[in-house]
């Protein structure tokens, strides 16, 4: 029998591990959000849910469309729309969405998971392509951007935000 505090140590590293491994599965990105963050939500509800402190910019015509970075994950921002998450942006390696797909990807593994549900279109700067998926109902969607057949950035949320060349239309 191992004695109390003993078991008391085992417990706290098995609860350490449990936590680990729960944060790393939620915080895979879907087309409707990412982790404890879906699409839609306010700039407060984003604040509750991610104990952060994101606030308006001063500027009245950046209050439109801006974007925020949580301190415990740098690799996500969100694109704050009229007030609420209109979108994730992931622009580094070590995000993956719920398909398993990351930055640094190539584009040949995009094609292969999503199959005949990927649109393709020219990228309007590289000579790379968007790779676009939108979700059955239509209302979300997953966009990849790609450069010599490598995923450089990607983003999902809602799909008019989604299909925006520039970060903020």
């Amino acid at each position: 029998m191992l004695p109390g505090r003993h078991l008391v140590a085992l417990l706290l590293l098995w609860s350490a591990f449990a936590d680990l491994c729960f944060a790393a599965d939620i915080w895979k990105v879907r087309d409707d959000g990412v982790g404890p963050v879906e699409i839609g939500i306010t700039l407060a509800q984003l604040n509750a849910a991610l104990y952060e402190t994101f606030a308006m910019p001063a500027d009245k015509e950046a209050q439109g469309c801006f974007y925020v970075t949580p301190k415990k994950h740098p690799k996500i921002s969100f694109m704050i729309e009229n007030g609420r998450v209109a979108r994730v942006d992931v622009n580094h390696p070590g995000v993956l969405t719920s398909e398993g797909i990351q930055v640094g990807d190539a584009e040949a593994r995009v094609k292969e998971v999503y199959g005949a549900r990927l649109t393709i279109e020219p990228h309007k700067y590289t000579d790379g392509h968007y790779l676009t998926v939108r979700s059955s109902a239509g209302g979300y969607g997953v966009r990849f951007e790609t450069d010599r057949g490598k995923i450089t950035t990607y983003y999902a949320g809602l799909y008019d935000a989604i299909r925006l060349v520039e970060r903020c239309g």
